[in-house]
């Protein structure tokens, strides 16, 4: 049996006919027997939709020169896709050139474009007009422009990523009043890479009220987040575990001076990190004790490099033959540089104790620990007239040539001690 247009009466809706809902139906009986409905199809539901109207929104040289659309197959649900494929590309790749032009028309190079874009591909489908315009703006309104504006950009793209505008300029007010001046917010700006990406209210505010509820004073904390904004982007979760291992491990309290810098070590370490960490100090003959000793004292030296600690255990202990628990207790001497001061410093102390012209030798803590205008002052000026090629070699760093050799062949030494500790 055949319907009102001729086709056989299947029982089966149409590709292209109307939803049952809105088509009116009869019933008829099927060859078969089986009852089913007869659609009643307008002559048009069999018309399959015509590319047309698509293919005049592309450009003309999309279709033209496609030697798959045409006029045959212009029509084939095959030929749609390619056609949306072919729309959805042009339009990727205006967006990627309207970037590209918008970051070279502020004054980004072609290899700081690379750069930026390959650090950060997702730029490239930002809107120009509703994203990378107003932070430009906004950046340039807080005092980050020209050649700096090119700079910050170039090494931290991700201040252009897709945030709001408001969401920018919340953050920026904010690191301005926590930092104390725009000048210092700008500078966390400039180096913060994560700074104004990271969410304010979930991980920026949160960081800085766990670090303020320890109980530092304003001023000790602003100075602190001023050289060190990076632990205002960490994990607040980490950043409070942090916290309070420099009290658990450390044994420091709050309200030592030394609790924000154990802070900063202890940030820097995992627990196994850590425990890495005292090993490699056991390792030249230091026992759990001496490192806490030194660690409440200047946090900081845990984060001496193994190849710094077996330079200065070879010079202060090997050499000079100084106790481990000496070194413990004044940390400072591990955290000065062996070629830049310890070793010039020894090399005049040593001439002048050679021609007894001291009316005392101080110790070498004393020496080493005074600022290069007091140790000029005192051990070098006064016998400028008497010894000026101490002078010279001194302030030109040249006596130290051979001071600095000797230094390196201290870790040569150290390695000695040790591998005869581990025989014994």
């Amino acid at each position: 049996m055949e319907n009102l247009l001729g086709l056989p009466t299947l029982g089966l809706r149409s590709r292209w006919s109307r939803p049952p809902s809105t088509t009116p139906k009869m019933l008829n009986l099927c060859s078969n027997g089986v009852r089913g409905s007869t659609l009643l199809l307008r002559p048009t539901t069999l018309v399959r939709p015509h590319s047309a109207s698509i293919a005049s929104d592309l450009s003309e040289g999309c279709l033209v020169n496609n030697p798959a659309l045409s006029r045959g197959a212009a029509s084939t649900p095959t030929t749609l896709t390619k056609v949306l494929v072919c729309r959805s590309s042009l339009e990727k790749k205006n967006s990627q050139n309207s970037t590209i032009d918008f970051l070279k028309k502020i004054g980004l190079d072609d290899s700081q474009v690379e750069k930026v874009v390959k650090s950060y591909p997702r730029l490239l489908r930002c809107s120009v007009e509703k994203t990378l315009i107003p932070k430009i703006r906004v950046l340039e309104d807080f005092g980050i422009c020209g050649s700096e504006l090119i700079s910050v950009i170039a090494s931290n793209p991700s201040l252009l990523k897709c945030v709001s505008r408001d969401s920018f300029l919340a953050k920026l007010d904010f690191l301005k009043s926590i930092l104390g001046s725009v000048e210092n917010a700008r500078n966390a700006v400039k180096k913060g890479k994560w700074i104004l990406y990271v969410s304010l209210t979930n991980i920026l505010q949160p960081n800085f009220e766990s670090l303020k509820s320890c109980g530092i004073s304003d001023g000790r904390l602003q100075k602190f987040l001023v050289k060190h904004h990076k632990y205002l982007c960490t994990n607040p979760k980490s950043l409070q575990e942090s916290l309070v291992r420099v009290e658990q491990v450390l044994g420091i309290p709050r309200e030592s001076a030394m609790f924000l810098y154990g802070f900063e070590a202890m940030a820097s370490f995992s627990k196994r990190g850590l425990e890495l960490k005292f090993e490699m100090f056991k390792r030249y003959g230091w026992s759990e004790s001496d490192v806490l000793v030194m660690a409440k004292r200047m946090p900081q030296c845990l984060l001496t490099s193994e190849a710094k600690l077996k330079t200065s255990m070879g010079f202060f202990v090997n050499k000079l033959g100084y106790e481990i628990g000496y070194l413990a207790e004044r940390p400072t001497l591990l955290s000065f540089s062996m070629e830049g001061r310890i070793l010039p410093r020894y090399a005049v102390m040593q001439v002048l104790q050679e021609r007894n012209l001291l009316r005392r030798n101080p110790s070498i803590y004393t020496y080493l620990n005074r600022t290069e205008f007091r140790f000029l002052d005192a051990y070098v000026l006064p016998f400028k007239d008497e010894l000026p090629e101490l002078y010279e070699a001194y302030t030109g760093k040249k006596s130290v040539d051979s001071s600095v050799q000797e230094g390196k062949q201290y870790g040569s030494l150290q390695d000695s001690c040790i591998s005869s500790r581990r025989a014994s």
